[in-house]
């Protein structure tokens, strides 16, 4: 369960993880979700992700964030990414 203080700084790393990440993937409509109860979700048009790490370890909880967005983001997995020309 998340505090207050754990919130702001959740929202943070994410805020800053996106603008890390915005050259290089489609963030746009990503947020985060916190319910009643702290638990805290990553939320996208095209996935719903709750993150698990623990929300006083703000490191882990930004490379879980980072997994989430690279695994429905991907070059891979992105049916908008452009594909790149090898030829």
């Amino acid at each position: 369960m998340a505090s207050g203080q754990d919130i702001s700084q959740i929202y943070n790393a994410f805020h800053h993880l996106l603008k890390d990440l915005e050259p290089f993937v489609n963030v746009t409509e990503m947020h985060l979700a916190f319910d009643k109860d702290g638990n805290v979700s990553l939320i996208a048009p095209d996935f719903t992700e709750p993150l698990k790490a623990d929300p006083k370890l703000h490191r882990l909880v930004r490379e879980e964030m980072r997994q989430v967005i690279a695994k429905y983001r991907s070059i891979h997995s992105d049916p908008f990414a452009i594909q790149q020309d090898n030829s």
